[in-house]
């Protein structure tokens, strides 16, 4: 029988699935040391490294119709259809640029303290605060890596990509909600962990 190699991704999938057991069981969350000043009575619980951020958004080019006036009745009907013609390509630039669709971000160091999420790259720190926060879903990252999704107030819908979102998820719902949710594990995934001597 061939059993499929066990992954990051599997991994991070099983911790999940550990940790909300325990945290259902009455467990805490962890704690640990925060990468920024924190707030009265905020705590750090976890850190994940090197998560893939990526965003929903348009492109939106800049637009701006404008007339071509050159002097004449001649001009003004040769630089008007000329404009027309290219006013209509920027409008069809224009409506292909605001159809949002997924674009990479880049990388960020995220931790989760009871308040929000704190992503840090480049030398810049960002909060995502759990009160301006969609619910956070699980969503299908790039390349089979599992990925956690919501949007800021007023923001782009966001997705981070890791093996180790699914912890992110239990993790946040948790300092959310109060409980922890399950999260949704791979057909087969808990089967392989037992065959495989994981499940403690």
């Amino acid at each position: 029988m061939n059993v499929a190699a066990w992954t990051a991704s599997d991994e991070g999938y099983l911790r999940a699935h550990q940790w909300a057991g325990a945290l259902a069981g009455g467990a805490a969350l962890p704690q640990e040391a925060a990468p920024v000043q924190l707030g009265p009575g905020e705590v750090a619980h976890a850190h994940f490294a090197g998560m893939g951020v990526v965003g929903f958004f348009g492109e939106d080019k800049p637009y701006r119709p404008g007339f071509l006036l050159v002097g004449g009745p001649v001009g003004l009907a040769v630089t008007g259809a000329a404009s027309l013609a290219r006013n209509a390509a920027k409008k069809a630039d224009a409506r292909r640029a605001a159809v949002p669709r997924w674009h990479r971000l880049g990388m960020a160091d995220v931790t989760v303290t009871s308040q929000r999420l704190i992503a840090s790259a480049n030398a810049q720190t960002g909060s995502f605060w759990y009160v301006e926060m969609s619910p956070m879903q699980m969503a299908p990252g790039s390349a089979g890596v599992p990925a956690v999704q919501f949007q800021q107030a007023r923001q782009p819908m966001l997705r981070l990509e890791s093996p180790w979102a699914p912890m992110l998820y239990v993790f946040v719902h948790h300092a959310v909600d109060g409980r922890p949710r399950g999260v949704p594990m791979p057909a087969g995934l808990l089967e392989r962990a037992q065959q495989q001597g994981r499940l403690r």
